[in-house]
């Protein structure tokens, strides 16, 4: 991954050292965009964020719920574990451990499921993004627009900077995205 990152300066410097045969250097127009910026305050990125908070306090609340289950049997084990039977507290230390074990299983699970969906969301948002990017690079006449994070672009002048230019374009023109499940 920091190999691309590395390819890609070279080739942005490539294009501001090196310009086509017919452009002189005043030809070259460049800009950067924070793509994380962009994702994180666009509309659609706000609703998205939005739709994975609320599917994170789903998963909880149904986490919470298999918690306290696993709970009360522990409880319930550690209270009545000397006055039951032996094949009764076997049963129960049986079902603890079984409760237990698909508590954990279901909040790994969950993990993994909040992850791909984070992803799933955050990824159709960038493709919409980085169209919007390329309109504006063929309207504007741009040679080149970098992606303007600190491990990207070092140094850039606002002037340059068509982070707020993105934002607008994308919130004008919509997304595409259902944030249903």
């Amino acid at each position: 991954m920091y190999w691309k990152k590395i390819v890609c300066i070279a080739v942005s410097l490539g294009f501001l050292l090196f310009p086509d045969s017919g452009e002189g250097a005043d030809d070259i127009r460049v800009g950067y965009v924070d793509l994380q910026i962009a994702l994180n305050t666009s509309s659609a990125g706000k609703k998205a964020k939005d739709t994975f908070k609320a599917e994170v306090g789903r998963m909880e609340r149904k986490l919470e719920k298999r918690r306290e289950k696993v709970e009360k049997l522990k409880e319930e084990l550690e209270k009545k574990a000397l006055l039951l039977r032996d094949d009764e507290r076997i049963a129960l230390q049986r079902d603890y451990r079984q409760e237990l074990r698909d508590f954990e299983r279901l909040y790994k699970d969950s993990q993994e499921e909040l992850k791909i969906r984070d992803r799933e969301l955050t990824a159709r948002i960038l493709v919409e993004l980085r169209q919007v990017v390329n309109d504006l690079g063929e309207q504007g006449s741009y040679s080149v627009i970098l992606e303007g994070n600190n491990t990207v672009v070092l140094y850039g002048s606002k002037s340059i900077d068509l982070t707020e230019s993105v934002i607008e374009a994308y919130n004008k023109r919509g997304t595409k995205i259902s944030f249903k499940n």
